[in-house]
């Protein structure tokens, strides 16, 4: 008897810890599916130099309102070419209001946005 009740709280703690692991999985790939959407956005407002070199990735640190209005951009790491750095920044704020996620649950007011143009 109390080993049926043991394996059957294990049972149930596995198939637990499976729903749980699901649901972050799902989350991840709603998560990441409303980042490509507001990369795609900021993609098509940018103007890039002529003169990249490679593939190089800025990253920016975006804080937003609920309805997807930008309020600020930072940068917390250059790309190195401090011309492509300016037009991603430029094309963040000229995508303004950003895409909301498909989830409310899903919105996040701070983003770190990842960019690099070949990408």
């Amino acid at each position: 008897q109390a080993r049926q009740e043991r394996e059957l709280r294990q049972l149930l703690a596995r198939k637990e810890a499976e729903a749980a692991r699901a649901a972050a999985s799902a989350r991840q790939k709603a998560l990441n599916e409303y980042i490509a959407r507001i990369q795609y956005k900021v993609k098509s407002n940018w103007i890039l130099p002529q003169d990249i070199q490679g593939n190089p990735e800025a990253i920016f640190l975006v804080v937003q309102l609920p309805t997807g209005e930008v309020l600020s951009t930072r940068l917390v790491k250059s790309s190195g070419n401090p011309a492509y750095d300016t037009a991603v920044e430029r094309a963040i704020l000229k995508s303004s209001p950003l895409p909301l996620p498909a989830s409310r649950s899903d919105f996040s007011r701070v983003l770190e946005l990842r960019f690099r143009p070949r990408d």
